[in-house]
């Protein structure tokens, strides 16, 4: 009965040395250490680099930086910040979430109601086919553009596929498909096609939605139509900047 009485006197002195939040969880990190961990996380992400790289080479380097500038009071705070590869991965999915709640919002909040999407489906190296999104709409008297989302397209990459991807999507976010104002994509039949393509899927749920042909297709297709004297040029063009690039005692000749 001693024994038991000391164990949990024990716990009781260890308990009341515990910084405990609000809601009586305890906070064994404060508010710095966290926000020090998100500002990692984040160059991690916009510099493209692995999540380990914030365990095996930024925080061992600032851990050595401090102490030698400022002393092992400083390391020993620096230490606390975790940069492990979960929580890198869990800090940048947070962000990615937040920012993304935060676009939902202001489309909601716009002035206007209404939105316009670009999107299109690519398949990357993996053979992953993907679906990217970006939404245009008015906030606090400015037109923004914003990244919606990218999901996977699993089978196929039909109109169809695209088109569950797109509602699931506003109906989980609680998007009206009638602010829907206009929608962007490029020109091929799954996406232009007069009876069962994308636009005309959208404009079947948003009749107010205008579909246009992706600016930069167009581009791209009235290249290949260029009159012969053009395409003279174009291709003494293309020649000259080759031979410049070909090698490095080229490029600085020139």
């Amino acid at each position: 009965m001693r024994r038991e009485t000391d164990f949990f006197r024990r716990h009781e002195r260890s308990l009341g040395k515990q910084k405990l939040d609000e809601s009586g969880a305890f906070q064994q990190q404060t508010v710095s250490v966290v926000e020090a961990s998100y500002e990692v996380s984040l160059e991690i992400a916009k510099q493209k680099k692995p999540h380990t790289i914030g365990e095996t080479l930024i925080k061992p380097c600032a851990l050595r930086m401090v102490k030698r500038v400022l002393g092992e009071a400083s390391e020993r705070k620096i230490q606390q910040i975790s940069l492990s590869n979960d929580t890198v991965k869990r800090r940048i999915n947070e962000m990615s979430d937040d920012i993304k709640e935060r676009v939902i919002q202001e489309i909601k909040l716009s002035p206007t109601g209404m939105f316009a999407i670009q999107l299109d489906e690519s398949t990357d190296v993996s053979s992953c086919a993907q679906l990217l999104v970006f939404v245009r709409y008015v906030f606090l008297c400015d037109i923004k553009e914003e990244y919606l989302f990218c999901t996977q397209l699993e089978t196929t990459t039909t109109a169809v596929n695209v088109m569950e991807k797109l509602s699931s999507f506003f109906t989980a976010n609680r998007i009206s498909w009638e602010n829907c104002c206009g929608i962007c994509t490029d020109g091929s039949p799954a996406m232009l096609g007069s009876k069962s393509g994308l636009q005309k899927r959208v404009k079947e749920v948003a009749p107010n939605a205008k579909g246009i042909h992706c600016m930069i297709h167009r581009f791209a297709l009235a290249s290949k139509t260029l009159p012969d004297e053009l395409c003279k040029i174009l291709e003494v063009v293309v020649k000259c900047v080759n031979f410049v690039k070909a090698g490095d005692l080229n490029s600085r000749f020139f």
